[in-house]
């Protein structure tokens, strides 16, 4: 991509070199300005505080497990970009070719050596003892919950010391930025950096674009800071272009992300405010259900009984109490005053429910992922709900085949190859072995018309697939001195008589002459030759053979007859009969 960017751009430069350049205006916004650019906080919520509800929450916590284990559960390969790819024109092939087929120029296959680095790096655990895809979780994680991710790219700069330039780099380790210190460097367009330069030796020469150009300690160039971490101790770290990559998946922007769960913010609190109540409810501080109210005139006799009553439970929780009110003005009772109602009477589950459902439709998990079958409806519901699921997992993977990992390639100068995550549902074996029999299928039928199959040995690719090629053009043969021989039909031997039929001999065919009793007959090598061979399977595709089986040749009980080797009808005729009596038929007029 790199090099086919660095052909194109020098294309322009050559061919507007003469001219002057003059840009249409690029639309600015207002609510910007030019620096560090700070993150949308809607209803004052932070982002720590989405952090904070995303672990405490059960639901949402779930969710966003599930849809993270799905995400990386098979984990990532590697993949050709191409078969084939001219050298002159760039274009790319997904078969072998010989040529190019817009220029005809020459191609080549991907560059192996790549993936030498990338591979050993990718397996290597970072500083924080970290693999590849517990960064890539991380990551997922931010996604998820603040819609914005950044990863580092710790890169080593080999300085030239004479001209202090950078000779070249390798990315050293990969890790994750922390969304609630990542800030993004942009200015009223949105465009990247435009505001802080920095040196690549000496980060702490921070100048501004109005000043000089050139670092004042070893006076190497400065370069445009994109991207800042402000989490270091009032000491703030600054990053060039390359050195930071940063990806929104929901609601991507030329800044920043929308959260997710600064969406659902009222229906997570919900949650969490259900979950306190109900362990509030389970606790013994908890708050009565409801008082005895007893209308009496004698208060301390009834606080005696009721004490000796506790006592007794106390030693017999099945002792029943016998209780009798005295009344002098012959007026009293028992009244109940209720506190807090039943959980049923608050519809708690029904309301639970549907908030979970809700925050689950937003992400795409069903509630099968979730271990939740009571509602799926059958086999033909759960079918669905995980196509619902695997969807939601295809369009976040794209994130990183399609953005993500593509970046990341392109600054380890990874041009033939992408990095891909496999599928999160491995495809039923039935399936992909029905898929590999129509490939065949095809491959035959292509052998058939004369192109050449070709097996693709793709070791990530489990399927069969074939490229096909034109075959060589066969030289003319040519004539022999003297003019050349009359055509023949395929098959005939050299020497044959033109006209003659395949497979008689050089000497001619015998006369069509009705046989005469005893006399000479056909040879049978001769009367095979003539006969059409029998077409096997004929009898499947609507084609006839020579026909039921004779008698002398069957070998099993017919149905309705009797079993029998003798030849009721005698010997069937031959070749010559049939034509003498076809000749005699011919010459007698019809009806006599």
């Amino acid at each position: 991509m790199a090099e086919e960017q660095g052909r194109i751009s020098r294309f322009l430069s050559a061919i507007g070199g003469p001219f002057k350049r003059k840009e249409s205006p690029t639309p600015t916004m207002p609510l910007w300005t030019s620096g560090i650019q700070e993150p949308v906080m809607a209803q004052g919520i932070t982002i720590p505080a989405l952090y904070a509800v995303s672990n405490e929450s059960l639901i949402l916590r779930t969710v966003l497990a599930k849809l993270r284990q799905e995400m990386f559960r098979r984990g990532y390969y590697w993949e050709k970009r191409f078969a084939r790819k001219c050298v002159v024109c760039d274009e790319e092939y997904q078969s072998e070719v010989e040529n190019c087929a817009e220029c005809g120029g020459e191609v080549r296959k991907p560059d192996i050596d790549e993936l030498t680095y990338p591979k050993w790096l990718l397996k290597q655990e970072n500083s924080m003892e970290q693999s590849f895809i517990h960064v890539m979780n991380e990551v997922e994680a931010d996604l998820n919950i603040v819609d914005d991710a950044f990863i580092i790219l710790v890169k080593e700069y080999f300085i030239d010391p004479k001209s202090k330039e950078v000779a070249f780099f390798r990315v050293k380790e990969i890790m994750r930025g922390d969304p609630i210190f990542m800030r993004i460097v942009a200015d009223k367009r949105g465009v990247r950096g435009g505001r802080y330069k920095t040196c690549l030796i000496h980060r702490d020469e921070i100048k501004t674009h109005a000043e000089d150009d050139t670092c004042e300690v070893c006076g190497a160039d400065l370069h445009d800071v994109h991207y800042v971490n402000m989490a270091g101790s009032g000491k703030t770290q600054y990053f060039v272009a390359g050195e930071v990559l940063h990806v929104s998946k929901y609601k991507p922007s030329k800044l920043y992300g929308r959260s997710p769960v600064n969406t659902m913010w009222r229906q997570a609190m919900t949650l969490t405010a259900m979950d306190n109540y109900i362990y509030t409810a389970y606790q013994k501080r908890r708050m009565p259900k409801g008082i005895v109210s007893v209308t009496t005139d004698n208060l301390e006799s009834m606080k005696s009984f009721w004490k000796s009553v506790d006592e007794k439970m106390e030693r017999d929780p099945h002792y029943v109490p016998k209780v009798g009110i005295e009344s002098s003005s012959g007026r009293g009772g028992v009244n109940w005053i209720k506190f807090m109602d039943t959980l049923e009477e608050m519809q708690y589950i029904a309301v639970r429910d549907e908030i979970r459902n809700r925050i689950a439709a937003f992400y795409g998990v069903s509630s099968v992922f979730m271990v939740d079958a009571g509602k799926s409806g059958g086999l033909n519901n759960d079918g669905m709900q995980i196509l619902v699921t695997n969807r939601a997992v295809e369009f976040g993977q794209k994130v990183y085949t399609e953005v993500l990992f593509p970046r990341m390639l392109n600054e380890m100068s990874v041009n033939d190859w992408k990095l891909t995550l496999y599928p999160n549902e491995e495809e039923d074996e039935i399936t992909r072995l029905r898929r590999d029999s129509e490939e065949l299928n095809v491959a035959q039928r292509m052998a058939q018309l004369g192109f050449m199959p070709e097996l693709i040995e793709d070791t990530a690719n489990r399927d069969i697939r074939f490229t096909y090629k034109r075959p060589q053009p066969q030289p003319q043969q040519q004539a022999p001195p003297g003019g050349a021989p009359p055509m023949m039909p395929p098959g005939m031997p050299p020497g044959m008589p033109p006209g003659m039929p395949p497979g008689m001999p050089p000497g001619g065919a015998p006369p069509m002459m009705p046989p005469r009793q005893g006399g000479p007959q056909m040879p049978p090598q001769l009367a095979q030759q003539i006969m059409p061979p029998s077409q096997p399977g004929g009898q499947g595709v609507g084609l006839r053979n020579r026909g039921p089986a004779a008698p002398q040749r069957r070998n099993s009980m017919g149905s309705g007859a009797p079993f029998s080797n003798v030849q009721q009808r005698g010997p069937e005729p031959s070749m010559q009969q049939n034509l003498s009596n076809a000749l005699l038929n011919a010459r007698r007029p019809r009806g006599q």
